[in-house]
């Protein structure tokens, strides 16, 4: 059972806080003029082939020191354990994070509009796309929270990313200051929370019920990567169901429908189109997320109606590979979710990236849209 009440008293401020490490350094190199040269300095920083670039500026290196380093409660065996799920289950994660944690996060009205504003959001979703399931496996992998590991350094490399965002879109004149403020701290947790509750979630709606010792290290794993990108301790979960009760409260508080929400699902559904074309999986998309974030939440983005006839007779023989019973629509949405992940993670980052390895590029020049 859950051990934290999470009220509105609680989360209410947290939609005015930023990231006052990640924020200071991202203003820092804005006053000095120098975002180019920045940006250039830290483009291979995620290859795990050196460590921080010399010369950046006061605050940014300080940041760099200060958000390297694991809290004291990083436990090594949870973070390796709730690594290996990736090797099992990496079609489903990939699934899983574009059909659930995604849409869910399109739903929270206030909190899509960052993404719907960020022009290189809105007109490169596939790339946006590209770069989270980089991040994933960049996290999930082997040593990837190591010192100087893939994963330690995309997640560093984000949190300056959501800085980057604050520090354009708070002077945007049309910036609604009713949503908060961009990138906040109840938004940042309900992302991370779409990462380390929702993943285990949508395994069991897919007949994968993880042992429990498997599903607290993979939130062990994400809480550590919570902390690492600036989350607020006190929204950064020890348990899961705490981390599950922050979650409900969160979309309870947050979701409704929003053009933001609706435009972002609609890219994402084209996204799903392109790594799986044809009239087979015509249904896979819209059938997945409904499945996953149930029709309520599904119509709070527009997502239709999905037909999975073509699908099902295609993959009538294979029914009995350990996904639930005979005849019910569980094994089916298994079998698509697990060829839609494994088409994300190879067709998905030829079709965005030509097969390349993404680099997340820190400062963005970000400039909010008209």
């Amino acid at each position: 059972m859950p051990t934290t009440l999470w009220t509105d008293d609680l989360l209410d401020p947290l939609r005015k806080a930023g990231d006052p490490l990640a924020d200071t350094a991202i203003e820092e190199i804005y006053a000095l003029g120098q975002e180019d040269q920045v940006r250039a300095a830290l483009i291979g920083l995620g290859r795990n082939e050196q460590g921080v670039p010399e010369g950046l500026p006061a605050r940014l290196r300080h940041y760099f020191d200060v958000s390297g380093v694991l809290p004291p409660w990083a436990d090594a065996g949870l973070i390796r354990r709730g690594q290996g799920l990736l090797g099992r289950y990496e079609g489903h994660f990939a699934s899983i994070l574009i059909c659930g944690s995604l849409p869910l996060a399109y739903g929270c009205a206030d909190g899509a509009q960052v993404l719907y504003r960020s022009t290189r959001l809105t007109g490169g979703v596939f790339r946006r796309l590209g770069e989270t399931a980089q991040f994933v496996v960049d996290v999930l992998g082997t040593g990837g929270l190591e010192a100087d590991g893939r994963g330690l350094r995309s997640a560093q490399k984000i949190r300056l990313l959501h800085a980057t965002m604050r520090y354009h879109l708070a002077r945007d004149e049309s910036w609604d200051t009713t949503w908060g403020l961009p990138v906040n701290q109840e938004d940042l947790a309900g992302t991370l929370m779409s990462f380390s509750v929702a993943v285990p979630r949508g395994l069991a709606k897919l007949g994968v019920e993880l042992p429990r010792a498997d599903r607290d290290a993979y939130f062990h794993l994400w809480r550590v990567v919570g902390h690492v990108l600036g989350v607020h301790d006190s929204v950064n979960p020890v348990e899961f169901e705490d981390g599950g009760a922050l979650a409900d409260t969160i979309l309870r508080r947050q979701q409704r429908p929003s053009e933001a929400g609706t435009v972002l699902t609609q890219d994402l559904l084209e996204f799903i189109h392109a790594c799986l074309p044809g009239p087979l999986f015509a249904g896979v998309g819209p059938s997945l997320i409904r499945h996953l974030i149930g029709d309520r939440a599904a119509d709070v983005v527009s997502v239709p109606r999905g037909d999975l006839t073509q699908f099902a007779l295609q993959a009538s023989s294979a029914l009995s590979f350990g996904y639930g019973k005979t005849g019910d629509i569980v094994p089916v949405l298994a079998k698509a979710s697990n060829e839609l992940g494994l088409a994300v993670l190879r067709q998905g980052l030829l079709l965005t990236n030509k097969g390349r390895r993404y680099e997340w590029q820190v400062p963005t020049g970000l400039t909010p849209t008209s």
